[in-house]
């Protein structure tokens, strides 16, 4: 049974856990830097926000840091369980009785200036400068949309697109569900794209906040019941939006991919 919890248990809570997260981290001397990231620095948190956490420790012990991704958290009052992909250097812990950290270790020899670090940033433990120095260096860096990415963006949405046509043709209803959710993903991305807004904008304003009327209408149109000519129905709608985002795409971008194969590749499933 759910225990009832209101928003101000969450945040309370919330702040217990940050609290003993960056007073564990400070205690260890190979940690050269803690701050924090997301809508927490950024001033927009709600109660359900996480805590984007970021740890900078000394060369030579990152691997070890690393390694103990997954155990450091459960040491922590409230421990639920982790996420975490294979190879990665982060885990994501979530706690009673509804919180999340996202903890991400940062090897102190491989920072780099990089436009991410000009996003709200709060320094929580910086005893050499570290954390200022990076963030300080990254002050005249700008945010760049690379051709790569769009290119990347445009293929797995196409794909996501004749997937879910494939899936709801054959009957395999819930899969096919699952892949309109893709393509969406890839709608509200080229909308960001095409709007030139700024991660500082996504950070801190909700896609149903931020996004343009007619990709908002859209996607609020296209979610059918599991049958499948409903969706189909829905991923005729969305593939009808799509193609004036991709359209926008090419012309805005001057992609080298030809445009008309992703009108032909939309067209197939239209």
């Amino acid at each position: 049974m759910r225990t009832a919890f209101t928003c101000d248990d969450l945040e309370k809570a919330r702040s217990a856990l940050l609290a003993t997260a960056v007073d564990w981290f400070k205690r260890d001397p190979h940690v050269l830097g803690i701050f924090l990231g997301g809508s927490i620095a950024a001033g927009s948190s709600d109660a359900y926000s996480d805590i984007d956490l970021r740890i900078v420790v000394e060369p030579e012990q990152h691997p070890h840091f690393v390694e103990k991704r997954r155990e450091i958290p459960k040491h922590w009052s409230g421990f639920l369980f982790n996420e975490w992909l294979p190879g990665t250097q982060h885990c994501v812990s979530h706690f009673h009785p509804f919180g999340k950290v996202d903890i991400f270790y940062y090897d102190a020899a491989k920072l780099t200036p990089s436009p991410w670090y000009r996003l709200p940033i709060k320094i929580l433990h910086d005893p050499t400068g570290v954390v200022a120095d990076l963030m300080k260096r990254s002050e005249a860096l700008m945010f760049k949309v690379a051709e790569e990415d769009v290119d990347f963006s445009i293929s797995k949405g196409l794909a996501a697109a004749h997937e879910a046509y494939r899936r709801a043709k054959r009957g395999e209803l819930f899969d096919a569900q699952t892949l309109l959710d893709e393509l969406r993903h890839h709608m509200m991305q080229a909308d960001d794209w095409l709007e030139d807004r700024s991660p500082a904008t996504i950070v801190t304003a909700k896609f149903e906040k931020r996004a343009s009327a007619r990709v908002l209408a859209d996607l609020a149109m296209s979610y059918p019941p599991c049958e499948g000519e409903a969706i189909l129905a829905a991923l005729r709608l969305l593939v009808g939006g799509y193609r004036n985002q991709v359209l926008a795409l090419h012309e805005k971008f001057q992609l080298s991919r030809p445009r008309e194969n992703d009108m032909a590749a939309l067209d197939i499933v239209a």
